[in-house]
Order: structure tokens, then sequence, then C-alpha cells
């Protein structure tokens, strides 16, 4: 099992700083989802997948990795909307 990045844009992989490739194989191993969700976020890093991957390509395991103020946004427009169809809207972050 290995645990690499992938740009969601362009579909490259991370293979060390400012070093990213084509192929997974050639992508740094970060180990952990763990370790693999510091580097993104400590790199500033955009829109990335956390990709698991495994001997049988078809198990490969994709983990969606935002920006935490993106998701913010989104659930603070999904609650308005809710607020302006006459939704009661309670609790959140």
């Amino acid at each position: 099992m290995r645990v690499v990045l992938r740009q969601t844009g362009i579909g490259l992989f991370y293979a060390g700083r400012k070093h990213w490739v084509g192929n997974p194989d050639s992508a740094l191993d970060l180990e952990t989802i763990e370790r693999a969700t510091e580097l993104s976020r400590d790199e500033s890093f955009g829109e990335m997948d956390i990709v698991v991957t495994y001997d049988d390509p078809t198990c490969d395991l994709v983990l969606p990795l935002r920006r935490k103020s993106e998701a913010d946004d989104k659930q603070q427009n999904l609650a308005e909307d809710l607020r302006r169809a006459g939704y009661t809207v309670t609790g959140g972050h």
C-alpha cells in the first residue's frame, strides 16, 4: 500500500518539493493519510486527492482533499439557501 497526493486539476502526483510526476509509482509515498493531509496543508496546496494505491489498481481509494474555507463556504451557502426556502437551520460551526 502507498499513500500519494494527486493535484486534482492536472492529475500530476507529488514527488517532492516543487516536483510533480505523471506516474503514481514515481510519486513520493507519504505512508499515511494523516501525513498526506498535513503536507497538503503545510504547502498550501489547492484541490488535491489523497490516493491510497494497492497492487490491484481497481482497489485504489481516492479521498478528495479540499481547503477548509471552501467547504465552510459551501456549508454556509447551503444554510442560507435553506433559510430562504423557509427551513429553520440551527447549530453549525
